[in-house]
């Protein structure tokens, strides 16, 4: 028993060719019955027409196939469905294109079905064995060629709503079409270079002659980054193999004041003296209370001029008309004012020091006059500090100049 392809293959010439008269007619029949219509998949979306796939022995799996690619493309983004229901089969031998399809022939097409976007795919049994089909699916754009993406699937795959092969033909519209048509934004910025960020994405420098840029269809922010400039952005909203242009004004950035570190360090000097001063005093008040203390008086007057306050109440001697709790209180009193007086002894001198080089900063800073860290050699700074050192005389003079 000889299988439906080797009797095809022993079949009398004559009748092959009846069959084949047969198959043209219904196939001229068939393509102006109706048209295959879909919906844009959204705004600006591409119609790509799917001419019904050809093959010599697979033909349920081709009307598979076809119906399955016209799903694909659908539910593509930025593609639609465009209207045409004619086969491949019918047009090749209305065309009388050679084997395999030139491009001449597929420009041919294009004219037939009104179409400038197109999927085109012949399938065929890859052994005897009829398990598997292969082929090549085309997608002819007018003007710019045709993509081509090899096919491979189970022969099993003949019902057009089996997901496995809604998934092939997803794919392979994909990978044939390029996935998602992009527009064009042509960007100009008065002829100030920069670098371009799109949906805060860098995307390279912008010539000053301005540039155009491939972009994914939707909406897209645009922001321009030049130094000296202030940033400039917009919105655009991007269509399917369209150019949109746009043009950003770019702004002069007014020039921040440099940073004056002399007035800074200067404000931090003051502030640092004037702690110190504070701390100074403050010990200096502490010394004078215990001086101005009643037990520190009476305990005075009964020790003898040449001895110490302090040391008598360390030591403990016992001195007429003191009292024995008086000692105590004598020794923290001590104890107290020492504190006071190295607090005073550090304080005092810091605070000069701090106030005197916070004044000579600020003096010769732009707070005052002058031109901080960025004034030049020939600039007459507010301050001058002249120290004079000699034999006999060691002093510093300071001098203002208004």
């Amino acid at each position: 028993m000889l299988s439906p392809f080797r009797r095809a293959l022993h079949a009398p010439s004559s009748i092959l060719r009846h069959l084949v008269a047969i198959c043209l007619v219904a196939l001229f029949a068939v393509s102006f019955v109706g048209k295959v219509v879909a919906a844009p998949s959204g705004s600006g979306a591409l119609p790509v027409a799917v001419v019904a796939v050809k093959s010599d022995f697979a033909l349920d799996q081709a009307e598979a196939l076809t119906q399955a690619l016209r799903k694909a493309v659908r539910d593509s983004d930025g593609w639609s469905l465009g209207e045409t229901t004619q086969s491949l089969e019918f047009l090749v031998v209305k065309m009388k294109c050679p084997e395999p399809i030139d491009a001449a022939c597929e420009a041919r097409i294009a004219d037939v079905i009104k179409a400038d976007r197109y999927l085109w795919c012949v399938i065929q049994f890859t052994d005897k064995s009829e398990q598997t089909v292969s082929g090549t699916l085309n997608f002819f754009v007018r003007g710019k060629g045709t993509n081509q993406v090899p096919i491979e699937y189970s022969a099993n795959l003949s019902d057009p709503t089996d997901d496995a092969l809604i998934q092939v033909a997803t794919k392979a519209v994909a990978d044939a079409t390029g996935g998602t048509p992009k527009g064009a934004l042509t960007l100009s910025t008065g002829g100030v270079a920069g670098q371009l960020f799109v949906d805060d994405k860098p995307m390279g420098a912008l010539p000053a002659e301005g540039g155009t840029f491939q972009l994914s269809t939707g909406r897209h922010h645009i922001v321009v980054k030049s130094p000296g400039y202030a940033d400039a952005e917009t919105s655009v909203v991007v269509q399917p193999a369209t150019t949109i242009e746009a043009s950003l004004t770019m702004v002069e950035a007014e020039d921040s004041a440099p940073l004056d570190l002399r007035m800074i360090f200067g404000i931090s000097a003051v502030v640092v003296g004037a702690g110190a001063g504070a701390v100074g005093l403050w010990q200096a008040l502490e010394v004078n209370s215990v001086r101005d203390d009643g037990t520190w008086l009476r305990v005075q007057e009964k020790v003898p001029t040449n001895k110490d306050v302090c040391e008598v109440a360390a030591s403990g001697d016992p001195i007429d008309g003191v009292a024995a709790s008086d000692y105590g209180t004598i020794t923290s009193m001590c104890d107290k004012a020492s504190t006071a007086e190295i607090l005073q002894a550090v304080m005092f001198p810091l605070a000069a020091v701090s106030v005197g080089v916070g004044a000579y900063l600020l003096g010769t800073s732009s707070l005052v006059g002058g031109d901080g860290d960025d004034a030049d050699d020939d600039d007459v700074q507010a301050w001058t500090v002249q120290p004079l050192i000699g034999p006999r005389v060691q002093a510093v003079t300071v001098t203002y100049t208004f």
